[in-house]
């Protein structure tokens, strides 16, 4: 099912027999259209999922463009795939019989707060850290930061560059050496990441 918002949790739960079976999908790539729109959703894997996967979807994506003759908007879809909101986004429009851009807006309703997009604190002096990767590949280190920051309760982490060479993923800012180990514990048991611990930086 998609994300839920924390305000209709309660009215779900509710709603919900006791014994109701569910079916859990590892489905995180969805590619579909409405209205002549094509819109692309992704969200965090449950775990690792084969270079297969997200393959078949650029190949689907290609055959899209192939068969739209229209160019496919890529720095949307690697930005869509790096931050993994869980939320639709349209990528183009498909509109037979004509060359020209569509026009025709459709306006859609957002909440006044992304819950699907977590905010991530910013770093300070004084703070404990969490690194979690250092990876050659800067989209490969993206998609890990959204994956950690969609943890529940979440875990700020983002990716800062050394000279365009690596990509680092940092965890925190945590307030103490308690918080910060448990996020290392976390890491460990959710997404078998072993995390070396940061110390502060004293002025």
């Amino acid at each position: 099912m998609p994300e839920v918002y924390p305000e209709n949790v309660k009215k779900l739960y509710e709603q919900t027999p006791v014994n109701t079976p569910v079916s859990i999908v590892n489905q995180p790539y969805l590619i579909g259209q409405r209205n002549g729109v094509v819109y692309m959703e992704v969200h965090a894997p449950m775990e690792n999922l084969e270079t297969d996967e997200l393959g078949r979807i650029y190949a689907k994506l290609r055959n899209i463009e192939k068969k739209s003759a229209r160019t496919l908007d890529w720095k949307k879809v690697k930005e869509t795939l790096a931050e993994a909101r869980g939320i639709p986004v349209p990528l183009f429009e498909i509109r037979q019989g004509s060359g020209k851009e569509a026009t025709e807006k459709i306006e859609v309703t957002h909440p006044d707060k992304l819950y699907g997009r977590p905010e991530i604190p910013e770093m300070k002096m004084g703070a404990w850290y969490v690194l979690a990767a250092n990876l050659r590949d800067e989209l490969n280190a993206v998609r890990l930061a959204a994956i950690i920051n969609h943890q529940g309760p979440q875990i700020p982490a983002r990716v800062l560059s050394k000279n365009g060479d690596s990509y680092r993923v940092i965890a925190g800012p945590f307030d103490n050496l308690k918080e910060a180990k448990d996020a290392i514990k976390r890491l460990k048991i959710d997404l078998e990441i072993e995390g070396i611990l940061i110390e502060p930086v004293r002025e």
